[in-house]
């Protein structure tokens, strides 16, 4: 069971990826927004960052950018997802492991997710938890 972080403004969609998710085993924080996401990064750990690109706040770059530059979850799996189709080729530059473009089926977003899970270097124990 890995810890994911959702973040994404679209409430129904936020949704449905955190249920399938908790469904595959997983324990799924819900951002709705970039600002919020980044609140969480500064309390908790997590295992996997799933990361809209367009958010209010901070965008799903921002946010990929902010993770990176942390000393803590610098290595964390970053999975960046976005209706929008030039974001297919953008999100090269992020930072990101992984574009996933919506809308995707439930089963192929376990497949990833556990194909960058499997990516992921081990969690210390002197990490937040």
């Amino acid at each position: 069971m890995a810890k994911i972080l959702v973040a994404d403004d679209e409430v129904d969609v936020g949704m449905i990826v955190s249920e399938r998710l908790r469904r595959g085993g997983h324990e799924v924080v819900w951002a709705a927004d970039g600002n919020i996401a980044v609140k969480m990064l500064e309390e908790f750990y997590f295992d996997l960052a799933i990361l809209d690109i367009r958010m209010p706040g901070r965008d799903g770059y921002a946010v990929c950018a902010w993770i990176r530059n942390s000393p803590v979850h610098k290595l964390m799996p970053i999975l960046l997802m976005s209706a929008f189709f030039e974001e297919n080729t953008k999100w090269e530059k992020s930072g990101a492991n992984i574009f996933l473009p919506k809308p995707f089926e439930g089963l192929h977003l376990l497949e990833v997710v556990q194909q960058l899970l499997g990516q992921a270097p081990p969690r210390e124990t002197s990490e937040k938890a």
